[in-house]
């Protein structure tokens, strides 16, 4: 039998199409969102989704390399070379070198923003115009998909997905950090989180880093691989961290575990330190654990310092525990951050598929990264910045309040009569001078022009209300307005069909239809 290859309508594994309701949730999270930023002073900026990939910078926020987990290829077309200096690079014929260049999608948005600060920057630098001293300061936020190759696809996750963030970049003071987890507080809020739901985290990588070192963890690969097992807390638990920081563990699959082996006084010390936190709802209680545990370290006692100036200055500013606490076993990005770290983590639970009750956790965080700019320009250029999963958040949303994401659509008018088409299409049109958002139902094939069909379809695009007008209709000058918003409400409590197209229906002239359709509930 002869093999022809087929096309089969399918999407790539980890990306998916997004329906109204999903869209119309996202553009929520989005407006909500982004009016606390510019509220802030933040610029709307937009970056492409691709990049020269040795512009987005050495590292992912987790990952070791920019090969790992990244949408690379070559480009197409040759280009030039440069050197360090921005010029060319010539062979021995003072030829240019060319070269297809290796391209990336953005993995996130953070590393694109450095290449516009640096790019910005780039020829001033090189002047000697601008330095360390007098790096500009710079505010942006931006929303849009990133793209990551993740080998193993975990339920819930994709290849690509919407971030919103927003950075300051060129102040070292950690007023901005400070400002950053008011500002997350405040998009929670105006998303539509309640007070109680959520709760803002923040540590310190300088406490941590100064912690390690004042008993004995110095090295960058030893200290990384503490916190690695510290960051699996959530997961494993208090009594598995002991372990894996020792001799080592079995997991529930009856697989050994490798542990660090640390000495027990080290590992006694790491659990204080931990629990330092646990069950204290108190800022200033926390920080006293903290600095006794990190107490004749220089370095640990300028995170102490840090974080009693964001802690006064959300005090001053009525921020307090209820919405933004301490949390020594934070162990977000070690790799990347250099100074406070922070995340919102949800406090709401849902059941699995199997009935068991989850967390949900962590739906968005950032922090101080002060070495990402200086990368690209050489220049070590301070910044701070968050990142809210537009997706994750989306989620969250649903399980919430399932009702509250559907995606409204537009009044729709029946078609009965082609003789009527003008006249449908009039109406239409002065609706939509009014600002409301109209179709004139254009089904065609044969049955589909039954009125069964048509409100099936009005009632799957979650319609507000369908203007039926007939010959009769038309010969009266009047239309007659169905609300199905009203209908479905009704629907629950009224078993009268009479009593039901009573209420739901309304005969109203053409003139006043305008002025009928704005005054029906949610229309505004």
């Amino acid at each position: 039998m002869k093999m022809e290859r087929g096309i089969i309508p399918r999407k790539i594994k980890g990306f998916r199409d997004i329906d109204a309701s999903l869209n119309e949730l996202r553009q929520h999270i989005i407006r909500s969102a982004s009016a606390v930023y510019r509220k802030y002073g933040f610029e709307h900026w937009d970056t492409p989704v691709l990049e020269y990939a040795d512009a987005l910078g050495k590292y992912m926020p987790d990952e070791d390399t920019v090969d790992q987990g990244v949408y690379n290829f070559r480009n197409p077309e040759e280009e030039p070379v440069a050197g360090t200096d921005g010029n060319e690079l010539r062979d021995a014929d003072a030829k240019a070198i060319m070269e297809h260049h290796a391209l990336a999608l953005r993995y996130d948005l953070t590393a694109p923003l450095a290449r516009v600060y640096a790019e910005r920057l780039w020829q001033d630098v090189k002047r000697k115009q601008i330095m360390e001293t007098n790096a500009p300061l710079f505010r942006r936020f931006q929303y849009g998909p990133v793209y990551r190759y993740e080998l193993k696809l975990m339920p819930g996750r994709f290849r690509e997905f919407w971030q919103l963030d927003f950075d300051t970049v060129g102040t070292n003071d950690v007023a901005a950090d400070a400002e950053a987890c008011i500002i997350l507080a405040e998009a929670m809020e105006a998303i539509g989180l309640n007070r109680g739901t959520y709760v803002v985290k923040v540590n310190n990588r300088k406490v941590l880093k100064g912690f390690l070192a004042s008993i004995g963890v110095t090295g960058d690969q030893e200290e990384q691989g503490v916190l690695r097992v510290i960051d699996k807390l959530d997961k494993i638990g208090w009594s598995d961290v002991e372990a894996e920081l020792g001799t080592g563990r079995t997991d529930s699959s009856g697989a050994a575990v490798p542990g660090m082996n640390l000495h027990a006084e080290a590992i006694g010390r790491i659990m204080r330190f931990l629990r330092s936190a646990t069950g204290v709802s108190s800022r200033k209680s926390v920080l006293g654990e903290l600095e006794t545990a990190v107490a004749g370290n220089n370095l640990g006692m300028e995170g102490i310092a840090e974080l009693k100036n964001m802690d006064a200055l959300w005090a001053a500013l009525g921020f307090d525990e209820t919405r933004i606490i301490f949390d020594p076993t934070l162990m977000r990005g070690m790799a990347y951050y250099t100074g406070p770290v922070f995340e919102v983590e949800s406090l709401l639970t849902f059941k699995d598929e199997k009935g068991k009750e989850r967390k949900v956790g962590s739906i968005c965080g950032g922090g101080r990264y002060d070495g990402l700019v200086e990368k690209l320009l050489g220049l070590k250029v301070p910044a701070t910045g968050a990142s809210i999963g537009v997706d994750r958040l989306a989620e969250l949303l649903r399980m919430v309040d399932p009702a509250g994401v559907t995606a409204k659509g537009p009044v729709m008018i029946a078609f009965f009569d082609d003789d009527l088409q003008t006249q449908y299409y009039r109406i239409a049109a002065e609706l939509r001078q009014a600002g409301i958002d109209v179709e004139v139902y254009c089904g065609f094939f044969k049955g589909f022009r039954k009125m069964n069909k048509q409100m099936a379809y009005a009632d799957a695009k979650n319609c507000p209300a369908v203007i039926l007008l007939g010959a009769d209709e038309a010969a009266k000058g009047v239309a007659t307005v169905k609300n199905l918003k009203l209908g479905k409400e009704l629907a629950l409590t009224t078993f009268d069909k009479k009593e039901w197209n009573a209420q739901v229906q309304k005969e109203v002239p053409l003139g006043n239809l305008v002025e009928y359709i704005l005054g029906l509930p949610g229309m505004k």
